[in-house]
């Protein structure tokens, strides 16, 4: 079937990311878009001046939630009762309390909502997570996540650069969704460190955060907006039993020569990505077996939509839904949570304290 989609917020994110997904599959149908800033010539489907206007006169079967999170638990709630699976950007809620509600309500009306966490369907992470437990990896051991990001005026326009919990929020909770991603499990504390130097009331540029999981494995997590340096977009090395995975998000066509100073050999070496690659190392040796494409966001965001409509046709619970990034969510409150305290956080779920107690425990109920 053919299923009709109406989008609420039609900035940056839309039309960089939602609209070149949405383009790559002949099952949607965009049939109409609410942005009260918007111009009615810059779209090719008709624009309203409100949501429940749109939601009213398209009858869609789904609804795009692209805007400033202050607004996901409102427009989440009308999509809902207006009878529309919900497809919202991250992050998801500004608390657990919305996030409640909005799951409570999507059961009630018999509606599915998904959160846009496309980097678990990007090529590189997918493959990555793919090699885990295999007899040239073993298992996984340590995961580092390391971002540096060159700040600036239009990187921090409209509601990033007025939030105060500005990293965590917009961006944090994409590598703690993949550390959950990759070790399949969840966390049992986080503890984090949220320096912010000369700017104490300013936004939280730099996210030390670290991850306990069973069996004594770790992440760590390093996003720096801090750096006036080299833009790295997403770093992630995974460590196993026998090999190391490096995945790097972001295009790059480089070339370098040299001598190894370990066995005194000469080595040439062409790096070329569009949108980014994974690589399995073993010592100096590596083999590339993953590359995303230039437009690695808007096919990310399509593998998923694809995946959503996927389940909707089989009658099935779609992946990163809401259910199951409550306890992303969880987990990124509870790191400003830790910062502000100064201590770890013990995760619980379902009642059941993780393995480890700390003095403070989050609640992360849905883990079945």
């Amino acid at each position: 079937m053919t299923y009709r989609i109406a989008i609420a917020g039609l900035g940056e994110s839309l039309r960089h990311i939602h609209l070149p997904a949405y383009q790559r599959i002949p099952a949607l149908e965009v049939v109409g878009g609410c942005d009260p800033v918007a111009r009615s010539d810059a779209f090719p489907f008709p624009l309203f001046a409100s949501v429940p206007e749109m939601l009213e006169r398209t009858k869609p079967h789904l609804l795009t939630v692209a805007t400033p999170p202050d607004s996901h638990f409102e427009l989440a709630r009308l999509g809902l009762q207006a009878g529309c699976h919900v497809f919202c950007e991250k992050p998801f809620m500004n608390s657990l309390e919305e996030a409640d509600a909005t799951i409570a309500l999507s059961r009630e009306v018999g509606r599915h909502v998904v959160v846009n966490n496309q980097f678990r369907f990007m090529r590189i992470h997918q493959a990555a997570k793919e090699r885990i437990g295999a007899p040239d990896f073993g298992n996984l051991l340590f995961v580092s996540m390391h971002q540096t990001f060159f700040v600036t005026e239009k990187t921090e326009a409209g509601w990033r650069g007025q939030d105060p919990r500005r990293t965590g929020k917009d961006f944090g909770t994409h590598v703690l969704d993949l550390c959950r991603y990759f070790f399949g499990e969840e966390p049992l504390s986080i503890s984090a460190r949220m320096p912010k130097g000369a700017r104490p009331d300013g936004p939280d540029y730099l996210n030390l955060i670290q991850l306990e999981f069973s069996g004594d494995r770790v992440a760590h997590i390093m996003l720096d907006r801090l750096s006036c340096g080299r833009h790295h977009y997403l770093d992630i090395r995974l460590d196993g039993e026998i090999g190391c995975i490096e995945t790097s998000l972001g295009g790059r066509l480089e070339g370098s020569a040299g001598i190894r100073a370990a066995t005194r050999r000469p080595f040439v070496n062409l790096d070329w990505a569009p949108g980014g690659r994974a690589r399995l190392y073993r010592g100096e040796h590596f083999s590339t077996f993953a590359r995303e494409p230039f437009s690695v966001f808007g096919s990310a965001t399509a593998e998923l939509m694809k995946a959503f409509l996927a389940a909707l046709d089989r009658g099935e619970t779609p992946p990163c839904n809401a259910a199951d990034n409550r306890r992303t969510l969880a987990l990124m409150l509870a790191a400003y949570d830790s910062a502000e305290k100064r201590m770890p956080i013990a995760m619980r779920y379902d009642g059941q304290v993780a393995r480890r107690s700390f003095p403070t425990r989050f609640d992360c109920p849905g883990l079945d």
